[in-house]
């Protein structure tokens, strides 16, 4: 019976895993993950920012053509006025697997819960208004 028990346990481990993994999904068509420098248009929300290829897919409010990503605290913080406009990120990206806590990932103060919910985020350095 405790054989039985701890099966049933280590199933819905390895289930909740699965499942927890499915919750992200690639990063969309043309975003080059090995890239130190992302350009396009910035959603800034709090702690972190969604960034979009084009602009009419930042204007839909739904819309999950994005990857998420901060900068770090101070310059989170401060970035709110760029919300809306064309962007270049330097950094990097993070697998999303490979984040340091359960639920969202500490960058230098800044904290990201991937809300475009993709497979990387972008782990700035600065930023730079293209328009």
């Amino acid at each position: 019976m405790k054989t039985l028990v701890a099966l049933t346990a280590a199933a819905l481990t390895l289930a909740a895993c699965a499942t927890s993994a499915t919750n992200t999904a690639p990063p969309p068509a043309g975003f080059d993950a090995s890239a130190s420098e992302f350009t396009g248009w910035v959603r800034v929300t709090g702690e972190e920012f969604q960034l979009f290829g084009e602009q009419r897919d930042l204007r839909n409010p739904g819309s999950r053509a994005c990857v998420s990503g901060a900068l770090p605290r101070n310059a989170q913080r401060a970035s709110g006025d760029i919300s809306g406009s064309q962007v270049r990120f330097t950094g990097r990206t993070l697998a999303w697997a490979e984040r340091n806590q359960a639920q969202t990932h500490d960058w230098q103060g800044s904290n990201i819960s991937n809300g475009c919910r993709k497979d990387v985020v972008i782990l700035a350095d600065r930023v730079e208004v293209l328009r």
